[in-house]
């Protein structure tokens, strides 16, 4: 399939997973159509983890200059116990991690690098954006695919991929498998210029406080001059069954108050008038039928516990792209193969997200054996992440 052939791949959904499978198909000379449902591109402005295996994506689509100018390389990444102020373990993001892994480790503002793949499919005439554009359903001709949208109006593609989100129209279709699964898992954000910040002892990392049901994420970013805050809580009400009004400001509260005080200062730096209930899904063997395929958290919605979500998304695209150009007659193959290609990689993501989530929320025995083994780690030689970092080839 060549940027002369009339029909384009459509994509459902303009956020990080559309617009980088936009603008790598676009690298490989095949033209697409981005359809965002809201009035304007745009994303939530708070922190992303970028690790190598997402650098060297971003390096493929031409875009890791533009993120580098605003980006932040932690020194470490570190992991503290929020009870006792006890640092458990640390991983070095050194010399050394950069030569094991090709490249580094990085936090950005979503925004960011958002805007940066924006801007990047903005400069290639091989894509097209556009925004109101709600997908209500499609037909699968066979050889082409019909997208209708809520405004009327109607496209009609060589494919149609869905980067629709967690609550995906196209999922409704393929996979039909309902609500995503509610984690009982509440997020609060919060983003703080360096000067209103008091404790600057871990500014150059990327830090972790860990605490029974609950953990605290802090890293700077935009160059170094604000610092990110993310605060989570495993509800007490939603384990005991409560699914309405669980997860609120109280409970952040009461949950964070066996935290150190340095803890609960910290606390301060997230807001309290929105939060987010995390979800996911299980892993499904299957999201393409036909000439229709799922990418992103259409695909496989994951927690947030191996900051991985958005990356697997950016390596869906790069790897749909590949299948795309290989297979240039046969676009059913080539999205089966694309799906072939990701599905036990990101159902491990999946599945490794919610374990490591049950690790940094331990109790009990589980929060000493956690502590303990952790310990018996250097900052040179973590190597659990290695499937998750060295992650794929671009090409």
């Amino acid at each position: 399939m060549s940027s002369k052939n009339s029909l384009e791949i459509l994509i459902a959904g303009g956020g990080i997973g559309g617009v980088a499978t936009a603008l790598a198909l676009a690298r490989r000379g095949i033209r697409s159509r981005v359809m965002e449902r809201a009035p304007e591109f745009g994303e939530i402005g708070y922190g992303i983890q970028l690790g190598p295996n997402a650098y060297r994506m971003l390096d493929f689509l031409g875009v890791v200059k533009e993120i580098e100018a605003t980006a932040v390389h932690p020194e470490f990444l570190v992991l503290i116990d929020a009870l006792t102020d006890r640092e458990l373990t640390r991983v070095s993001c050194g010399e050394s991690f950069r030569a094991r892994y090709q490249a580094p480790y990085m936090v950005v503002h979503r925004p960011d690098l958002h805007g940066a793949l924006l801007n990047a499919c903005r400069q290639r005439e091989e894509i097209s954006l556009h925004t109101s554009k709600e997908l209500t359903g499609y037909r699968d001709l066979g050889k082409s695919v019909i997208a209708n949208f809520a405004d009327g109006t109607e496209y009609e593609c060589a494919a149609l991929i869905g980067a629709d989100g967690l609550r995906s129209r196209v999922r409704e279709e393929i996979v039909a498998d309902g609500a995503p699964r509610v984690s009982g898992h509440v997020t609060y954000r919060g983003v703080v210029p360096i000067d209103k910040v008091g404790d600057k002892s871990h500014f150059n990392n990327m830090t972790i406080w860990v605490g029974p049901d609950l953990h605290l994420v802090q890293y700077r970013l935009q160059g170094g001059t604000v610092l990110n805050n993310v605060a989570t809580v495993v509800s007490n009400k939603f384990r005991n069954g409560g699914r309405i009004d669980f997860g609120g400001p109280d409970e952040l509260q009461e949950v964070f108050s066996r935290t150190t005080s340095r803890v609960r200062d910290m606390l301060s730096y997230v807001g309290t008038d929105k939060n987010w209930v995390l979800h996911d899904r299980e892993p499904v063997p299957n999201w393409t039928r036909g000439n229709v395929s799922l990418l992103g958290d259409a695909a496989h919605p994951t927690l947030q516990y191996l900051a991985s979500g958005a990356v697997m998304a950016i390596e869906d695209g790069v790897v749909l792209s590949r299948t795309m150009a290989e297979s240039p007659g046969d676009i059913n193959g080539a999205l089966v193969r694309y799906q072939e290609a990701r599905y036990l990689r990101t159902a491990r993501v999946q599945l490794t997200s919610r374990i490591f989530g049950d690790i940094i929320h331990a109790n009990g025995g589980a929060r000493d054996l956690r502590n303990h083994l952790l310990s018996l780690r250097t900052p040179e030689t973590v190597t659990e992440f290695d499937w998750l970092y060295r992650g794929i080839e671009a090409g």
